[in-house]
C-alpha cells in the first residue's frame, strides 16, 4: 500500500477520529501508519519509521520548538490543526483550521515541499514584536573562563553597564547554568527569567521577551538566572538558541555571563531529546559575536585559562579572532604584569586586550549590591573596563 504516510497525534481532539476515518478514504493516498497520544510515544515512532509528516493539535503542551527540530531533523514535516494566530504558528509550521476536513489536510500533505532542516530566522527570533521586534543586528558578547572565580560574573556586569553608558540599548543575560549570581549581585528579583524566556520561545513567544526581564543599573535590561541550579533541563536547546537570537532582534549590545564548563559527556536522554548541563554555555558561544575569555593573574587561574582556551580552539566553530583574552586581578608588580600578558600571548597567539587590577572596592560592591561605577566612579578597574568596551561593541 503505497501513500503519503503520516501518524497523527492528537490527544483525544474532537477532530481527531472523524480526520482519521476521513483520511481512509483510499483516493485522498494518505496512510496513517500511527495514532499516538503522547509526546514520547510520537517522537519515538517518528523517528523510527520517519513518515512524511506529523499532524498533531495545536493546543497539546508539548508541541514546541524542540519538539518541530527534532521532527525536521529526521525529515518529518509537522501540520497542526488549531485556531490561527496563536503563537505556535510562529513555530513556522502549517496551521489548519480546527474544523478542516480530510480532505484539505490530505491536499496539504500532498503539497508539502522538502522539510527544511532548520527553523526559519523570523520564527526564531519570535516573528516581530512577539520575541523581540523582529530581525536585528544586535552584537552578542559572551563572558566565560575557565573554571574557578577568575571573575566572570563582575566583568559580564561591568561590561553591559559601560556598553548602556556609551549609548547601547543593553540587556545582560545570566546564562550560567551551575551558579547563577547576577541577581543577588545587583539585588534585583530572584526570579527564573531565563526559564520563563525559554519556555516561552519554545512555544512560540505567548509572552513577549520583554516581559522576562527586569531594569538593572544605569539602563541595562536584565535577565535573571535559574535561582536553582536543578532547573538546567527546563531550558532547551532550541529554546535557548532562539532566545539568544529574540534578544539579538531587541537589543544593541547583549552580554551572556555563562559557566566555565562546556563537555558535552554528561547527558541525559527524556523522551528521546537530548539535555546537556553544559547546553547554556556551548550554545552561548556558539551565538557570540564575540567571545571574552577571562583568567585570573595568578598561576593556577592562568593554567585554567590555557585549559578553557584549548577546549575552545578545539570545538569552536568560529576563528580564533572572534576570543580575546582579559586578566583579572594583575598584580601591581610590573614584572609579574609582563609575566602574565606573555603567557596569553604564548599560548592565543594574541596579548590579553585588558589588564585589570586588583581593585578593593569590589568588596563593598558585594555587601552593598551596587555596581562599581556608584561604589568607586574613578576606579582605575573601570578605566581599563572602557577600553575594552571600545574593543568589544564599539
Amino acid at each position: 500500500m503505497t501513500g503519503t504516510t503520516v501518524i497523527v497525534g492528537a490527544s483525544g481532539a474532537a477532530w481527531e477520529l472523524p480526520l482519521l476515518r476521513g483520511l481512509q478514504e483510499p483516493a485522498l493516498g494518505v496512510r496513517v501508519v500511527r495514532r499516538c497520544t503522547e509526546h514520547g510515544e510520537l517522537l519515538g515512532t517518528a523517528l523510527r519509521d520517519r513518515p512524511r509528516a506529523v499532524v498533531l493539535d495545536a493546543a497539546l503542551p508539548w508541541l514546541d520548538r524542540d519538539l518541530v527540530a527534532t521532527l525536521r531533523h529526521a525529515g518529518v514535516a509537522v501540520v497542526a490543526l488549531g485556531d490561527r494566530g496563536a503563537a505556535v504558528e510562529r513555530l513556522g509550521i502549517e496551521i489548519l483550521d480546527r474544523g478542516s476536513d480530510a480532505a484539505t489536510v490530505a491536499r496539504v500533505l500532498a503539497g508539502l515541499g522538502p522539510v527544511e532542516t532548520a527553523l526559519d530566522p523570523d520564527a526564531a527570533a519570535g516573528g516581530g514584536e512577539a520575541g523581540g521586534g523582529g530581525a536585528g543586528s544586535g552584537r552578542i558578547v559572551v563572558v566565560w573562563g575557565g573554571t574557578g572565580s577568575p571573575g566572570r560574573t563582575t566583568v559580564a556586569v561591568h561590561l553591559a553597564i559601560e556598553a548602556a553608558r556609551a549609548g547601547d540599548r543593553t540587556l545582560l543575560v545570566d546564562g550560567d547554568g551551575w551558579a547563577a549570581s547576577i541577581a543577588q549581585l545587583l539585588e534585583i528579583a530572584e526570579s527564573p527569567s531565563v526559564a520563563q524566556a525559554a519556555h516561552s520561545a519554545a512555544r512560540g513567544w505567548p509572552t513577549p521577551l520583554a516581559e522576562c526581564l527586569q531594569p538593572g543599573p544605569e539602563g541595562v535590561q536584565v535577565m535573571a538566572g535559574l535561582p536553582r541550579a536543578e532547573l538546567w533541563p527546563e531550558v532547551r536547546p532550541e529554546a535557548w538558541a532562539a532566545v539568544l537570537d529574540a534578544a539579538a532582534a531587541s537589543f544593541d549590545t547583549v552580554v551572556v555571563d555563562v559557566a566555565a564548563p562546556i563537555e558535552e559527556d554528561e547527558e541525559l536522554v527524556v523522551d528521546r531529546l537530548p539535555f546537556r548541563r553544559n547546553l547554556m554555555t556551548t550554545g552561548a558561544l556558539e551565538r557570540a559575536d564575540r567571545t571574552v575569555l577571562v583568567t585570573g593573574a595568578d598561576p593556577i587561574g592562568l593554567r585554567r585559562g590555557v585549559i578553557a582556551h584549548r577546549q575552545w580552539t578545539e570545538r569552536s566553530v568560529h576563528p580564533a579572532a572572534d576570543l580575546s583574552v582579559v586578566i583579572n586581578r594583575t598584580p601591581r608588580s610590573a614584572r609579574q604584569a609582563q609575566d602574565c600578558s606573555r603567557a596569553v600571548e604564548q599560548w592565543t597567539g594574541a596579548p590579553p586586550i585588558a589588564l585589570f587590577p586588583v581593585e578593593p572596592a569590589f568588596a563593598r560592591v558585594v555587601w552593598e549590591g551596587r555596581a562599581l561605577h556608584s561604589v568607586a566612579p574613578k576606579s582605575p578597574w573601570l578605566r581599563e573596563l572602557r577600553g575594552v568596551v571600545r574593543e568589544l561593541v564599539a
